[in-house]
């Protein structure tokens, strides 16, 4: 079975998404994608319901960029880009793919044929035994379940900074890596998880550098953000965390 590496870096994002991903069945996608008209009439729909999903300028304007060439891992699947009006002129413009949620990351495949399979994986079930039930090899569930956790989980979240939440609360969950004892240090908060790292201790070292991507993440979409509280367990560790810093 492969074996994952502990990348402690994972909390860095090396470029922005440029993959705007909305729900809309894949069919009527497809029935409007010609059409201009509807399509700016459905995105236009969107954004007003959905405006943390599209990054800030998009509702200053846009204007339809093209369709993409199909999809050679998915034959016949093909999605609109749009440019943001609000791009500086200096600046390389702002383009953006509009994707259906019916395709998942990376075009590897369509998210109700892999959907029966994620969910045993909250099981353990191992790679070989997705691909003994659901076909393919054990690589691409591995690619698949590795790339849900790419993104900052923050910036994905909360789309402005006045509504990061004033009081957080960080536990650990124990858990399993790569058949080791390992912490999953969570930090949630206004009833969303907005924080999940892996420390392979429960010291206070390891546990500081894990808590450090939820403070490096809202750090980026405000640098000056400080929680009022933070709740916390009597765990030892945690509590000599706490009396130095944050998370």
């Amino acid at each position: 079975m492969p074996q994952r590496n502990h990348i402690t870096e994972r909390c860095e994002v090396s470029k922005v998404n440029k993959r705007v991903i909305l729900p809309i069945a894949m069919s009527t996608y497809q029935e409007i994608l010609p059409d201009g008209v509807r399509f700016r009439e459905w995105l236009d729909g969107m954004i007003a319901s959905y405006p943390e999903l599209l990054p800030v300028g998009t509702e200053k304007g846009y204007v339809l960029h093209g369709i993409l060439p199909e999809s050679s891992k998915l034959p016949g699947i093909r999605f609109r880009r749009i440019k943001l009006k609000d791009s500086d002129k200096e600046e390389k413009p702002v383009v953006l793919t509009i994707a259906s949620s019916e395709v998942m990351p990376y075009m590897s495949g369509f998210t109700n044929d892999v959907e029966k399979a994620l969910f045993l994986r909250r099981f353990g079930v191992p790679f070989w035994g997705l691909s003994y039930v659901f076909g393919r090899d054990d690589n691409y569930w591995y690619r698949i379940t590795a790339s849900l956790g790419r993104n900052s989980i923050v910036d994905t979240t909360v789309k402005e900074a006045d509504k990061l939440p004033e009081h957080v609360l960080a536990d650990e969950k124990h858990s399993r890596f790569n058949g080791e004892k390992a912490y999953i240090a969570t930090t949630v908060g206004d009833d969303c998880v907005l924080g999940a790292s892996l420390a392979m201790k429960a010291d206070e070292p390891a546990l500081r550098e894990a808590y450090a991507c939820f403070q490096k993440e809202t750090g980026q979409l405000k640098a000056d953000y400080q929680p009022k509280t933070v709740n916390t367990d009597g765990w030892w560790s945690l509590r000599t965390l706490g009396r130095h810093s944050s998370p």
